[in-house]
């Protein structure tokens, strides 16, 4: 079951709306990677071969959209991020465990946080357990979940 500390924020009602688009357009405005590449190219695995499996919630994010979610392991807990690259701005935290994703998308040029040997620049939708701001959701590094390789999208979640 999945905790989530609400400090503002308003409940959405559910509408079907494109995902992709939405998605993409937040991405856009949140992220400004001006052409900054701090990648790392190595070939070490991300975390096990898991990916996601499972259906989760139907939900709706702060901004509308509707998503059917699927479930992923996040071997490590970590911030959502929501703007400011290369000076994150959080909207939430996510715990470590089994939780739901929307979907991910590659940012080429906005690096996850490294963890180990791990690097890459897909970022996972999600809704955080704890909320700071936009009802806790925001972008979820792949780094910190299991599947994929560096620099890949996990396997069995949908892009945006």
């Amino acid at each position: 079951m999945r905790l989530l500390r609400i400090r503002e924020g308003r409940k959405g009602s559910i509408k079907r709306a494109g995902p992709a688009r939405a998605v993409r357009a937040a991405a856009a405005v949140v992220f400004v990677t001006a052409g900054l590449g701090l990648g790392a190219s190595g070939t070490a695995v991300a975390a096990p071969a898991a990916g996601c499996s499972g259906a989760g919630p139907t939900v709706t994010d702060f901004l509308g959209t509707t998503y059917a979610t699927t479930y992923c392991n996040a071997y490590e807990g970590g911030n959502l991020v929501r703007a400011g690259y290369p000076v994150y701005v959080y909207s939430g935290y996510l715990y470590a465990g089994r939780s739901w994703f929307a979907c991910q998308v590659k940012m080429e040029g906005v690096e996850n946080p490294p963890v180990g040997e791990a690097r890459n620049d897909w970022w996972l939708w999600t809704q955080g357990d704890v909320a700071d701001a936009d009802n806790g959701w925001g972008w979820f590094p792949a780094t910190k979940v299991s599947g994929g390789g560096n620099y890949e999208p996990i396997p069995g979640l949908r892009t945006c």
